[in-house]
């Protein structure tokens, strides 16, 4: 049997931990959306991280967080002072407004400098010179070791709980997808006895169903079907894919940064009052096990097959999710691909500042806050209005509530119902960072490349697995040649989730009688 091969765990020294980690300092929308989903709804479940790590993202979100609030703390003590000196005239006006001017002057440049440091020897990238970044954080008040565990634990887990509509939380933007029915039938048998697979030996067998022939002629003799399950196709999938992308090819051929493990993905919606806590469901590693495979209701769970390609110092990450189900002698095969894409720009401002902060820098920075001054006083204050940070940090209330149907029973006894809430995944610490868009043309390529190259040994695996069972794979080779044949690559102008498309122009189109249903989605 098929061991179950777990996730990978998270990357904690990736360069897009680190960019992740400077965009805290660098976005203060970026670190207040951090905060609010991974600290302010703990109650629900953080989301698998690809080429990333959230632990340390959250824990400088709330250190750059917590240098604005001493900044405001120092500020308003001082503010107050000045004041009690003036009302009890040991100062006069004019002398107030300058101790004013200097304490918020003051404490505007420590905090620049204070980030500027941070930046530079904390999260500066790798040299001849240094090591940069190593997936050290600083250790605040709110990140208790209990929230780190709830953290790494949810963000590695081979069960996925999802909220909302798309169980494939995390992996970033949909990109293209296609699903393939393939009737099994036994392998025609040759009057040889030889079983035929036309397309391998060049000859096609003039009879194609289960019934009569052309002309009349007796019914196609065909071997027995040595029986599998989705278990062992899934599991053939998974061990071929890392030998023939990973583990075979020489040194230079080999795909770098591949995982390849075995999801489970369900929904997290519990009733507020008398549900099973949801602690207990994420310690049970398959809560089908023992039942069908895919069960239809809404309390199921499905596995899937998740591939992972990251690239650019995971910076680009292409996910890849299979699926396999047995219906009516039927082979059903999903396939969903998505991106996510690089850094926002703007993060890679951590890559530029100088290693070391002399004193020609602080005179510019002294410079740059005497000038700059009123603007960013402006902008302490009313920043935190504008981003509507929560008044209670580590607050474990349930804010987001399941929208509940419209009642049109007799008694409206919607009323009594209780309150449902959805804890499951929504979003990544990564998705909240703006700008997906590529920075670079051959990001784009290598997408592509990445995802064309899984779909290739994908349908070369199941078509010998099927051999190998003896299944007749005529109609599995031609639904192979309509799939990659199929124009993919139509260019995405560089950025995600525009009206351009990978694909088909977002049509839908049915490949051959082969049951190949395509939907090509934007980048």
């Amino acid at each position: 049997m098929t061991t179950h091969a777990a996730p990978p765990p998270p990357d904690a020294t990736s360069n897009a931990t680190r960019l992740l980690c400077a965009g805290t300092y660098l976005d203060p929308l970026y670190r207040k959306a951090v905060i609010r989903e991974l600290l302010t709804h703990r109650y629900r479940v953080v989301s698998p991280s690809y080429g990333y790590d959230a632990a340390p993202v959250l824990a400088h979100a709330l250190a750059a967080h917590n240098l604005r609030r001493n900044q405001l703390i120092a500020l308003g003590a001082g503010t107050a002072a000045v004041a009690l000196l003036l009302f009890t005239d040991m100062v006069n006006g004019f002398t107030a407004a300058l101790l004013v001017f200097w304490l918020a002057w003051a404490t505007m440049f420590l905090r620049r400098l204070a980030v500027l440091q941070t930046l530079a020897e904390h999260l500066a990238p790798p040299t001849d010179d240094r090591a940069g970044f190593d997936g050290a954080y600083p250790m605040t008040s709110r990140l208790t070791p209990e929230l780190v565990g709830k953290i790494n634990r949810e963000q590695s887990s081979d069960t996925v709980y999802y909220g909302g509509y798309k169980p494939f939380v995390g992996a970033g933007h949909s990109i293209r997808r296609w699903a393939n029915a393939e009737l099994l039938l036994g392998a025609p048998v040759s009057r040889t006895g030889a079983l035929g697979h036309g397309l391998l030996n060049g000859h096609v067998p003039a009879q194609h169903g289960p019934g009569n022939g052309a002309g009349g002629s007796q019914p196609t003799e065909r071997k027995p079907i040595i029986p599998f399950t989705v278990e062992e196709i899934t599991g053939r999938v998974c061990e071929q894919m890392l030998a023939d992308l990973r583990d075979k090819p020489a040194p230079s051929d080999r795909v770098r940064l591949l995982s390849v493990d075995r999801r489970r993905f369900a929904k997290a919606v519990r009733t507020a009052e008398g549900s099973e806590p949801l602690a207990v469901l994420l310690d049970d590693p398959d809560p089908d096990r023992g039942g069908p495979h895919w069960r239809e209701d809404y309390d199921a769970s499905r596995e899937y097959l998740c591939i992972r390609i990251g690239a650019w110092q995971q910076e680009l990450v292409t996910s890849v999710f299979i699926g396999f189900d047995i219906k009516g002698s039927t082979l059903h095969t999903e396939f969903y691909t998505y991106v996510l894409g690089p850094v926002p720009e703007s993060f890679h401002l951590a890559d530029r500042l100088p290693a070391t902060i002399g004193g020609g820098l602080m005179l510019r920075i002294a410079w740059d806050v005497t000038r700059s001054a009123p603007g960013e006083l402006l902008r302490l204050i009313t920043n935190p209005l504008r981003e509507r940070l929560p008044s209670r940090f580590g607050s474990d209330t349930v804010r987001t509530l399941v929208r509940q149907p419209v009642d049109t029973s007799e008694f409206r006894l919607g009323r009594y119902a209780l309150t449902v809430v959805d804890c499951g995944a929504l979003t990544s610490v990564r998705e909240l960072a703006p700008d997906h868009g590529f920075h670079h043309f051959f990001q784009e390529t290598d997408a592509i490349k990445y995802i064309q190259i899984i779909e290739r040994h994908l349908l070369q695996i199941v078509g010998d697995f099927l051999r190998d069972h003896d299944v007749d794979t005529r109609e599995h080779e031609a639904a192979q040649t309509n799939i990659l044949q199929q124009n993919f690559g139509a260019g995405s102008n560089n950025n995600f989730g525009n009206n351009q498309s990978v694909g088909n122009n977002n049509t839908q189109t049915s490949g051959n009688n082969s049951g190949i249903t395509r939907e090509a989605r934007p980048v």
